[in-house]
């Protein structure tokens, strides 16, 4: 691996280690000879190599499923995302990391998740993500020096009561930041909060439990004053706009250098999602499930053959059910079984979510709708699965089992 030569021994000793144990899961070969992903993952875990491991691990799975090697070139960003989301790469600091500005207190999020679904809006931010992972090995070869960290700086300037108590906005940064912890550890060197106010620790109190102790103490908050000054300490005057302290303006002397810099506007009406006029209730081979609020409901299906392919599509008549699947040997087994698919709360008011999983093996796969979440509300879910076999790839409709 190139750069051991500037670790220390045990860092050497460590990646090495670590590299040993996972690198057959690798498939993409420059991840697998890139030093700096073991690193990483080893200091965000105080250089525990089994907690380490397990950690890079639930990466490499989470890369596979979401195709994230390839997201650059494979996956379109949602359009409102890239319009309508101000967090932009304004330019580099004077180490050459890459500097992302959002205008957080000016975004209209609510009609960001009003115009595609929250997945497809985390996945766009993911793409972000990759893009400035891929700016960053450029730039190293360009420097000639290891650059592994980016800086944000998140202006809170007339964030409000309303947008800070937005609960869909809060669930989609709850998931937004868990898969940036889980994913991306050691990437943040500094991100600088900035006009902060009494609304910010609103929502701060709510993320703040979902980041790591390495994370928190590369957070600096500030009110309205003192950021402007520490902003240059990092980032060459020429690089930052007027209004953030720097030198840049507009052509015509505008600090807010709305001709370069994104800032954050209202989303047309016209992104927002309408209704799906496909709509599953009365089909043929679709069940109605009501799940009581407080409670869960699974369906059970045994697959004989291993290559067969679990598919299904399922809606709710009104507001959001969490999605689980599950696989266990057999159905003496009376535990919940293995988790294939983590629990997502998925909201299917404008179109049916559907989706389909490959069984490695036979045995018994239990999709679980859970609304253990909801105090007040049941759940009515129309749902339609089947089990296409791996020999003919006829569509074989499984055999149900409410539970």
């Amino acid at each position: 691996m190139h750069g051991l030569e500037d670790l220390s021994l045990k860092e050497r000793e460590a990646c090495i280690e670590l590299k040993k144990r996972v690198s057959n899961d690798i498939t993409n070969e420059s991840l697998k000879n890139d030093v700096n992903l073991y690193l990483r993952f080893l200091r965000a875990r105080d250089f525990n190599l089994d907690v380490a491991e397990a950690m890079l691990r639930n990466h490499i799975a989470w890369r596979v499923a979401n195709q994230i090697d390839t997201i650059r070139t494979s996956y379109e960003p949602e359009e409102v995302v890239i319009k309508y989301l101000p967090l932009q790469r304004i330019g580099f600091d004077k180490e050459g990391s890459p500097v992302r500005y959002f205008d957080f207190g000016n975004t209209d999020i609510k009609g960001i998740l009003k115009s595609c679904k929250t997945n497809a809006a985390v996945k766009s931010v993911v793409w972000m993500f990759e893009e400035d992972v891929a700016i960053m090995k450029k730039k190293s070869e360009e420097l000639g020096k290891n650059i592994q960290q980016w800086i944000y700086i998140l202006d809170f300037d007339n964030y409000s009561f309303a947008k800070a108590t937005h609960k869909p906005t809060a669930e989609a940064l709850i998931q937004l930041f868990m898969t940036y912890e889980a994913n991306y550890p050691e990437r943040l060197k500094t991100a600088y909060i900035i006009n902060a106010s009494v609304y910010f620790t609103l929502i701060f109190a709510i993320i703040k439990p979902l980041l790591s102790g390495n994370t928190i103490q590369k957070i600096v908050i500030y009110g309205k004053d003192g950021w402007k000054e520490d902003l240059v300490k990092a980032i060459d005057v020429d690089v930052l706009p007027a209004f953030l302290g720097g030198t840049k303006t507009d052509p015509d002397g505008n600090p807010k250098c709305h001709n370069t810099i994104k800032h954050g506007v209202t989303v047309p009406k016209e992104y927002y999602m309408t209704k799906n006029t496909h709509r599953l209730k009365g089909l043929p081979g679709v069940k109605k499930l009501t799940v009581s609020r407080k409670s869960k409901m699974a369906i059970e299906l045994t697959v004989v053959e291993a290559g067969s392919v679990i598919e299904w599509e399922f809606e709710t008549e009104n507001k959001d059910i969490g999605f689980a699947l599950f696989f266990k040997e057999s159905a003496c087994n009376k535990t919940e079984g293995t988790e294939l698919i983590p629990k997502q709360r998925i909201d299917t008011n404008f179109q049916s979510e559907t989706g389909m999983f490959l069984c490695e093996k036979p045995g018994v796969y239990i999709l679980i709708f859970d609304n253990s979440y909801s105090w007040i509300y049941q759940k009515e879910i129309y749902v339609k699965v089947e089990v296409v076999r791996a020999k003919d790839r006829k569509g074989s409709k499984a055999q149900l089992k409410l539970v």
